[in-house]
């Protein structure tokens, strides 16, 4: 366990230092660019829409940037190892283990609450607990089908079922972590009327 850790760890911080300057610059501008339009339209700028809106546009960059833009130039094999890569004791790695299954699964935890906390502060729209779950397994299975065949038309990486599974994995949970919190903040908000 504690060389999975270790494995993780290095993993994380190999991917900070590779991409969050990237989307954070680039969420930012993104921001910039919605608060110049509602300065044009004379519309008020509203905290939550700029938090939510940073907070997709941050996850949705970070992603992208690792799993496609990153790669262009790679020209990794397109069908190398299809069904490969489903345990932490599988494929070639350099480090003790492989992190990919886990990585794939937390790469997939923030997308469905960034959008739907970015439905909910941009267009005031929220769903019901099962609706949320069907949507998640739905929207990340979707996600990770575009970025897999994107993979394989460009040459920018193995098209993996493992990936397709454990994407959708991570969203699902990422879905039951946002219903919690908002259960909690829900009975937080009813306490203190």
């Amino acid at each position: 366990m504690k060389k999975i850790f270790k494995t993780l760890l290095k993993s994380t911080e190999n991917y900070c230092k590779a991409y969050l300057s990237t989307a954070l610059l680039l969420s930012l501008a993104i921001v910039l660019i919605y608060i110049i339009v509602c300065n044009i339209k004379k519309q008020k700028i509203i905290k939550d829409k700029l938090i939510s809106l940073f907070i997709f546009s941050f996850y949705f960059v970070l992603t992208f940037d690792i799993t496609l833009v990153s790669r262009i130039g790679a020209n990794i094999p397109d069908l190398y190892n299809t069904f490969g890569e489903w345990s932490v004791f599988d494929g070639e790695t350099s480090m003790y283990v492989n992190p990919k299954p886990i990585l794939n699964t937390i790469l997939f935890l923030p997308l469905c609450f960034a959008l739907f906390f970015f439905i909910k502060n941009f267009f005031n729209k929220t769903y019901g607990n099962k609706k949320l779950l069907v949507y998640s397994c739905v929207i990340s299975f979707s996600v990770s089908l575009f970025i897999e065949l994107t993979q394989l038309i460009f040459s920018l990486g193995t098209f993996q079922i493992s990936d397709l599974a454990y994407n959708t994995l991570g969203g699902l949970a990422g879905a039951v972590i946002y219903i919690t919190i908002k259960k909690f903040s829900d009975k937080k908000a009813v306490q203190s009327k």
